[in-house]
């Protein structure tokens, strides 16, 4: 099911070496819950198997295949999967979970015969199809060429022939009780992995590429393609903590230098072009920073910044005032300034408490977790000659 979630090269990411990482591990448990509880069709099961070194069980979720009126469980993970491996050292004596257990005895198919069970078990199991190196409509020679490596089980029921199987009464509170239970579950994982899988960009600083220094300082300057200016707020979600980020391209102004010296700059941030992700959008900061009544950030020097003419880069402190949701206060900041040929780029970044600007505080996600009250607003300006 995680595969409805990621894409294949992350799915590949949590099964390297052919062990899960913790996230997979997470979903294991998830997942073998809701399986074994039988809340999902009868293909999706958890098998339980003896520890080949603990000797506890040991519960994975796994899809089966049927084919020719027979099911079979088959390892996307090859022969070195820690299920196979517990299989083989328990004789093929297992529990089968859907709802209630089976006691079932697997038999391992010789390569020869895995071709066709193969190919059945990508159709009907999308969530192997990132581990196995063959299209699920490739032809037949292809699943071949590779069965060697991906064991197949079929299962068989240890009932003696004519006996009557005992069947356990169905207990529907508790399988209800267990079913939301494992939804609950599934919110939270999904939660979990939504904050540990996001990508969050990295603080703006200056580009590692530059050119030499060239030409005089003194100008007019204003941002140019690639000035980035947003914020960036903590947030803790059941537990874990990550960054919400929300940037903008909308970044213009005046940036004027004399006798190599800033004596002013004047720059405006849009806020109404946040976005968070990539290019989703932020509604959360139009909130938050009420972009309705307030679209533009500002910002305006009020003290000249001293620069190096030859200089490759420096940095310096600035003091400035800083105009946010109606309300302006002084700022200082620490600032990144290199020369980039006749142009300048300059980077920073400075704490902004909520409070200060009489902002909204970000809402949170209920019980699952919250937001800071407090952000970091960051900037990188490429300026280059007016």
């Amino acid at each position: 099911m995680p595969g409805l979630l990621y894409t294949d090269d992350q799915l590949r990411a949590m099964y390297t070496g052919g062990r899960g990482n913790a996230t997979a591990r997470r979903f294991a448990r998830l997942w073998a819950a809701v399986q074994g509880a039988g809340l999902l069709p009868r293909r999706w099961v958890t098998l339980e198997v003896p520890g080949r070194r603990t000797g506890r069980t040991t519960r994975f979720p796994l899809g089966l295949a049927d084919w020719d009126g027979r099911w079979y469980l088959v390892s996307m993970l090859g022969n070195d999967c820690n299920w196979v491996r517990n299989v083989r050292a328990a004789g093929g004596r297992v529990t089968i979970r859907h709802g209630r257990a089976r006691a079932r005895q697997l038999v391992e198919l010789p390569a020869a015969e895995r071709a066709p069970i193969l190919k059945r078990y990508l159709q009907q199991v999308p969530g192997a199809r990132p581990h196995v190196p063959v299209d699920r409509d490739a032809p037949l020679a292809e699943f071949e060429a590779i069965a060697a490596r991906y064991p197949v089980f079929r299962i068989e029921p240890t009932t003696p022939p004519g006996a009557t199987p005992v069947r356990r009464r169905r207990r529907w509170l508790r399988w209800t009780l267990a079913g939301l239970a494992t939804l609950a579950l599934l919110l939270v994982a999904t939660v979990v992995a939504a904050v540990k899988l996001t990508p969050v960009p990295s603080p703006l600083s200056l580009p590692a590429s530059t050119t030499s220094p060239a030409g005089p300082l003194d100008g007019a300057y204003g941002p140019v393609a690639g000035s980035l200016a947003g914020f960036r707020i903590r947030q803790t979600v059941v537990g874990l903590t990550s960054e919400v980020v929300g940037r903008t391209a909308d970044v213009t102004g005046t940036v004027t230098v004399a006798a190599d010296r800033v004596t002013a700059a004047h720059l405006r941030i849009g806020l109404r072009a946040l976005t968070a992700g990539g290019d989703k959008p932020a509604p959360q900061f139009d909130i938050s920073l009420d972009t309705g009544r307030y679209p533009d950030a500002t910002v305006e020097l009020t003290q000249p910044i001293a620069l190096e003419p030859g200089a490759a880069g420096a940095t310096v402190t600035v003091t400035g005032m800083l105009t946010l949701h109606g309300v302006t206060r002084t700022v200082t900041v620490d600032l990144s300034v290199r020369r980039d040929g006749d142009g300048l780029d300059a980077a920073g970044s400075l704490p902004v408490a909520f409070a200060d600007y009489s902002l909204t505080g970000p809402e949170g996600y209920g019980a699952f977790g919250s937001l800071a009250d407090h952000g970091t607003a960051e900037f990188l300006l490429l300026l280059r000659r007016s």
